[in-house]
């Protein structure tokens, strides 16, 4: 049981004890020793903050939040002090469970259901009196038993769950399934029993049929007893696991849903965790199995971290664990062990909704293809929509995955691996256009392979040969262009769709149609295309970023021995039309943000800086992190994502500096960090159609996480945003010092009711408002006549046009008295005005 007031967690064991533990510190915080036997249940009620208990010795125990025994009764029975007779008849108690909805206690034991209610002598369960368990009665089923018995025999109540509409699930060692409502009963409440005058009419405890009615109910839900039970709130649905190796199913009216079997040994643990909406299982295992319940997929290399092979778990294993529990409050899932040792698993709300395991090195590089579902003549969709994703790195294998679920878009199961690259692979994309992925490396090479799928035409891989050194980046230029950087200096432009012509074989070499050499003094490390600009950017070691306008191609020129810029014979080149500088080490990656307008740069001097469409730097920012290792946009939000060698993904959100304290009309807030990764986050990719972010690390995982969601604001805004901060960049280019504080953009402006004269001076003056006087409309005029903002002379002058087309003419008879009808009224006015109705004399 949890108390999320004090944050305690409270444990039950057969050693008879109740221990309270910190959550937070696993400090042992007290002992509660007052059973005589293995402590069975436990429950908190967050409503009156009590704890309540059982245990195999008949004792059921109401605790305070302090420790303190509140009550102790048999279950069935009215106190601890009954006789022997009485105390014979409850025999042990198995489990229990706290209704909040109804303030009620329910308890099981050998075949029977006990309902209690916690509350003071005169029957409230808010006044601030003594409380004390009262028994309220036992549940019976149809036939009148008791709800949990096989052939003539009491058996063990295994489980009661509650869920938030008032449903009452139980279930036992009958294999027995009951649906209990709470809200509903079978019978009328029992009549108030008059006491002495004085003293507030008792109402005795209410019979079976009076509880609750039993809905449904199931039997041979297993084949052998079931022994761990569990609820699915997103689903409404409820979760039993067996003797018989299986875990099953069921829905609200208890028909079964779905099963899975293939368990080593009887199920002994069940706990839904809502935050991940996952099902956690445990069958004496040496760690806990984690199924989607949607589809009862297995999920646990997902979620947990890499671990060793099952049957080696098996041979090393040093414990076993017995049973599973959920905090609802905070997310956490509790296992016992055979060991009696506590774990304790937390959940990371920024932690990666999964996690992929297939390569043996580094992860580098990291694309993905998306295609939208076909739509038919009346534009409705036609089959699904399919999602590729590739990861590659310093194993030279390219590994393709799949989504694995369509329930959980982060999901993905390792399908083929390519190998063709004689190095690490650095850089990946997608080519739409031609359809096929891209690929660079520390070979010197670039390599294009096709998409694969059952719709995909066979095609041969392709391979690009004309670098020298390491390729370091791609970027694609318009639908089918590829620009390629290498640290052999040169920026290179290829037609892919001229790879995959017809009668193209596997291996052929393909040209480029623009080259530039030394296109910068050292090596260059990126690349990337602005489409509104029509330009590329290359970053390079020699910490500058350079800008080529596509539109604009340059003759071929002689090679320069001093190392100038200069196009080979027979190709063309790009013109530079831009340089921007600021940073003091490599400018590691350069992108452009569609939805911000703006270059965004990183650099071995640890910072991120943002420059105009003009080159100008409007915006500086030192994330933490000891060195930046990856950079990536959100081309939702504009969202600049930064990985860092502390293993963290650090998400910012751009926005002008309107308080004018910045030196830059730009600044990046920290909006999100996703941690996990055991080393350096080496490539970031944003997948929007799935509102996913995918990492790949030096710890040779991939990690999948929730892409961020501002509460407020869109991309709209974020290029509304950068419009203003173009033109506060450009003022601040031009030599202005000053910028405008927020106060002067936006001035306040005291409303009418609080000026001298206003309305509330009036009601004050004249004694409140139940003694100001009606205010006269030459009063009124007066007062609004001082309205010194613009906002208040359009009101005033609203005003007089509504009172000058409204108001009826001096002239104009006195208005007929109420004792005539509407249509005695019409026509006596028509008559004295002699017109006819309008809309003015209808209003």
């Amino acid at each position: 049981a949890y108390n999320p007031y004090a944050r305690h967690i409270f444990t039950g064991g057969q050693d008879s004890l109740i221990k309270c533990w910190q959550s937070e510190s696993g400090e042992l915080v007290r002992s509660l020793s007052e059973h005589a036997g293995w402590v069975t249940g436990l429950a908190f009620a967050n409503e009156i903050r009590s704890l309540f208990s059982c245990g195999i010795d008949g004792q059921l125990i109401a605790w305070s939040a302090k420790g303190d025994v509140v009550d102790t009764q048999r279950a069935g029975g009215k106190d601890a002090s009954a006789g022997e007779a009485r105390r014979s008849q409850s025999g042990p108690l198995h489990c229990l469970a706290w209704d909040s909805r109804r303030q009620r206690l329910l308890v099981g034991g050998n075949g029977s259901i006990w309902v209690y209610a916690f509350s003071t002598s005169d029957g409230s369960e808010y006044s601030g009196g003594k409380r004390s368990l009262q028994l309220l009665g036992e549940l019976r089923d149809e036939r009148g038993r008791a709800p949990h018995s096989s052939r003539g025999m009491a058996e063990p109540v295994r489980g009661i769950v509650i869920d938030e509409m008032g449903k009452v699930f139980t279930v036992g060692y009958d294999r027995a399934l009951r649906v209990w409502d709470s809200a509903r009963t079978e019978g009328p409440p029992a009549a108030a029993v008059d006491e002495p005058r004085g003293k507030p009419a008792r109402r005795p405890p209410p019979s079976a049929e009076s509880l609750m009615a039993n809905l449904y109910s199931s039997t041979g839900c297993h084949d052998g007893a079931i022994s761990a039970v569990t609820s699915d709130p997103d689903n409404n649905w409820l979760i039993t696991g067996g003797f018989d190796r299986t875990i099953r199913v069921w829905s609200g009216d208890a028909k079964r849903v779905s099963e899975l079997h293939g368990f080593g040994d009887t199920v002994t643990g069940l706990a839904y965790v809502p935050a991940t909406r996952a099902l956690w299982a445990s069958a004496n295992s040496p760690q806990p199995f984690i199924y989607d319940p949607r589809t009862l997929s297995d999920v646990t290399k997902y979620h947990l971290p890499e671990a060793a092979s099952p049957a080696q778990l098996e041979r090393t294993a040093m414990h076993r664990i017995q049973r599973l529990f959920t905090l609802w409050d905070t997310g956490e899932v509790l296992a016992s062990t055979n060991t009696r040792q506590l774990l304790i698993w937390r959940f990371n709300p920024h932690g990666a909704a999964s996690i992929l395991h297939a390569h043996t090195d580094w992860v580098e590089a990291l694309a993905y293809a998306h295609k939208p579902a076909e739509r038919g003549e009346h534009g409705d969709e036609v089959g699904q929509d399919s999602l590729e994703l590739i990861s590659a790195g310093s194993d030279a294998v390219i590994r393709r995955w799949e989504p694995a679920s369509r329930h959980n878009p982060a999901l993905f199961d390792h399908t083929t691996s390519d190998a063709g690259h004689d190095g690490a692979v650095l850089c990946a994309l997608y080519c739409g256009a031609v359809e096929c992925f891209v690929t660079c490396g520390d070979d010197s090479t670039i390599r294009l392979w096709p998409e694969a799928g059952p719709t995909a035409a066979p095609r041969q891989p392709q391979v690009l040969t004309e670098h020298t050194d390491r390729v370091t980046g791609l970027a694609l230029v318009g639908a089918s262009t590829l620009a390629s950087v290498s640290w052999d200096l040169t920026l290179r432009l290829w037609q892919l769709d001229a790879a995959f012509d017809t009668g193209a074989a596997a291996g052929a070499t393909h040209a480029s149609t623009h080259v530039i050499q030394n296109a910068h003094d050292d090596y260059i490390l990126s690349v990337a295309f602005s489409p509104e600009l029509g330009q590329i950017a290359s970053s390079s070691a020699d910490q500058g970023v350079k800008l080529w306008d596509v539109r604009c191609d340059t003759d071929s020129s002689p090679v320069d021995a001093d190392g100038e810029m200069c196009v080979p014979e027979g190709k063309r080149g790009k013109r530079c039309c831009g340089v921007l500088l600021g940073h003091t080490s490599d400018v590691s990656c350069v992108k452009w943000s569609e939805p911000l307008a703006l270059w965004v740069t990183s650099s071995e001097d640890r910072t991120v800086r943002l420059w105009n469409r003009g080159g100008v730097q409007v915006g500086e920012y030192r994330p933490p992190g000891d060195g930046i290792t990856a950079l990536a946009l959100d081309r939702c939000h504009g969202c600049v994502i930064v990985g860092t060698m502390d293993a963290a993904v650090r998400i910012y959100a751009v926005a002008p500096d309107l308080s004018g304290e910045s030196l830059w009309p730009f600044e990046l807030k920290l909006v999100q960090t996703n941690s996990g990764h055991a080393d350096a986050v080496r490539c970031v990719l944003h997948v929007p159609e799935r509102q996913l972010y995918v990492t790949a690390s030096w710890d040779r995982s991939i990690r999948v996480w929730r892409a961020y969601s501002p509460r407020t604001g869109n991309g709209a805004e974020c290029a509304d945003a950068a419009d203003l901060g173009d033109a506060q960049a450009e003022e601040h280019d031009d030599g202005s010092d000053r910028q405008q504080t927020y106060a002067e953009l936006h001035p306040l402006t005291e409303p009418k009711w609080l000026r001298k004269g206003g309305a509330l001076e009036r009601r004050r003056g004249e004694g409140g408002l139940r003694a100001r006087r009606k205010i006269k409309p030459a009063e009124m005029d007066d007062a609004t006549s001082k309205a010194s903002s613009a906002l208040g002379l359009k009101l005033l002058e609203l005003e007089t046009r509504l009172k000058a087309t409204f108001t009826e003419p001096a002239a104009k008879p006195a208005p007929v008295r109420r004792a005539r009808t509407s249509g005695e009224a019409g026509s006596m006015r028509r008559a004295a005005s002699g017109r006819e109705p309008s809309s003015r004399s209808v209003l």
